[in-house]
C-alpha cells in the first residue's frame, strides 16, 4: 500500500498545478485500490456470515 503525503498548505499552494495534479491523482488512486479491498473484504464477511448461518440453522 501506498502512503500519499499531502504537502503542508503553504508548500502545497508554491507546487505548479501540474504537481498539485500529480498528487491529487495519486491519492485517488490509492483511495480506489482501498475501496476495492474494503468491498472485496466485505464480500467475503457476506459470505462466511451466509456459509455460518446455514451451518447453525
Amino acid at each position: 500500500m501506498n502512503v500519499i503525503n499531502f504537502p503542508a498548505q503553504t508548500d502545497y499552494e508554491d507546487l505548479s498545478l501540474a504537481e498539485r495534479m500529480l498528487i491529487l491523482e495519486s491519492w485517488h488512486e490509492e483511495m480506489e485500490d482501498n475501496l476495492t479491498r474494503i468491498r472485496e473484504s466485505a464480500a467475503k464477511m457476506v459470505e462466511l456470515m451466509e456459509a455460518n448461518r446455514k451451518h447453525l440453522s
